[in-house]
């Protein structure tokens, strides 16, 4: 055989083995996929426009963004099959509030689904989003630091934990009967046998594991305008040295503290006074919340002992009840997870809070605080109800007006 034929026939099989092996190898067939997104059922009109659509895909990292047209719809194209995030939001002012619901207020509207499967079978009829909605609030949770500090030595401080509530508006609000709660619920895979919480299913209300109420006959504790408040964990100097000198933060001179009555244990400071216990079962020592991160909310009730208990799902029978809070009692609410991989444990609502934040560590002497800006001097706090926009990592916790 020539030494050209010879060659010529080795590049045929070659050109067969990969032929072959492409053939073999499965193809991605690519597809587009509409989505309608829709307002709440109890609106004027059905079909939302202008609502700000993100689709990510989870294995490569790649998103798009598109906003919906007149009939509600965007298309996303050349997708290929995989599992993906969907978030969706709009802002309504007072005027589209009023032609929209009748009343003119502030509405967040938010949808999240944090890991959909989307193949060609996607690919047929549109697939309706339905938006959930809050009014934004003028007292919003402004900072929480949870994550608790280290001490010189080394060891896990989580005494000086505290929570900012501030007046994001122009006129004084009444804080008296405001209630501090936390949700049921771990913040992540802390371990590997942990698993969300029961009740991420029901969109509709919270299930705290306390409650904290600031006294007051009505009109006691008045919030001024752009002014916030500090409820401590226990108020007292945490940097001083028969504390934690590796604390960031001196709650002295905090306005509240959750001080645990009955206690043997806990620190009532004199000069700060007690919010008022009114569920605490959980825990009959200290006011902790999980340095992994809380799901915390303000809001208020005329009637708390009305409110129904709800034994936690699989939970040891002698277990304390959770307390069910429907969402239209609450004011605010913010979710913080253990880390940005954990979006699966989220206990709040999807419309009172879209997102979810964190800090780098337990420990770390790190606070969430909302963004803000300033407008005509004063400082306003984001809030959009979706944490993970509107919170970022404070590495110096510091209370405001401190």
């Amino acid at each position: 055989m020539k030494p050209t034929t010879r060659l010529l026939s080795i590049f045929a099989i070659i050109y067969l083995i990969f032929a072959c092996g492409d053939e073999d190898e499965p193809r991605l067939q690519r597809f587009d996929v509409t989505f309608q997104l829709l307002f709440p059922e109890d609106f004027l009109q059905e079909s939302a426009s202008d609502v700000a659509v993100k689709l990510v895909n989870l294995a490569s990292g790649q998103q798009v963004e598109l906003v919906s047209g007149v009939d509600g719809e965007v298309v996303f194209v050349d997708l290929v099959p995989g599992a993906y995030s969907l978030q969706a939001s709009r802002f309504l002012d007072e005027a589209e509030a009023i032609a929209m619901v009748g009343t003119p207020l502030n509405i967040n509207l938010n949808y999240v689904n944090a890991n959909m499967l989307l193949n060609t079978t996607s690919a047929g009829s549109p697939i309706q989003i339905r938006l959930a909605g809050s009014v934004t609030g003028n007292l919003v949770i402004s900072q929480v630091y949870y994550a608790g500090s280290k001490t010189p030595e080394g060891s896990n401080y989580f005494f000086d934990q505290f929570f900012e509530i501030y007046n994001n508006s122009s006129e004084p609000i009444a804080l008296d009967g405001l209630i501090l709660s936390n949700i049921h619920g771990p913040s992540g895979q802390i371990n590997p046998n942990t698993i969300p919480t029961p009740f991420a299913d029901d969109q509709s209300n919270v299930y705290i594991t306390t409650a904290w109420r600031i006294p007051g006959n009505g009109n006691t504790q008045v919030l001024q305008p752009f002014s916030a408040v500090t409820i401590a964990q226990q108020g007292i100097n945490h940097r001083a040295p028969e504390a934690n000198p590796g604390s960031p933060v001196d709650l002295s001179q905090a306005n509240f503290e959750l001080f645990v009555v009955g206690s043997e244990r806990d620190v009532d400071a004199p000069n700060v006074p007690n919010m008022e216990m009114l569920y605490h079962p959980f825990n009959g020592t200290f006011s902790l919340v999980p340095v992994f991160g809380p799901a915390t909310i303000i809001w208020r009730t005329d009637d708390f002992d009305a409110l129904e208990r709800v034994a936690i799902p699989g939970a040891n029978p002698t277990a304390p009840p959770v307390v069910r809070v429907p969402n239209g009692l609450v004011i605010d609410a913010v979710e913080a997870l253990r880390s940005e991989t954990d979006g699966g444990f989220k206990r709040i609502p999807v419309s009172l809070d879209a997102g979810f934040s964190f800090v780098n560590g337990t420990y770390s002497s790190e606070s969430i605080r909302r963004k803000s800006r300033t407008v005509d001097g004063n400082m306003l706090y984001v809030d959009t109800n979706n944490s993970t926009n509107d919170f970022a990592i404070n590495p110096s916790p510091s209370p405001t007006n401190r």
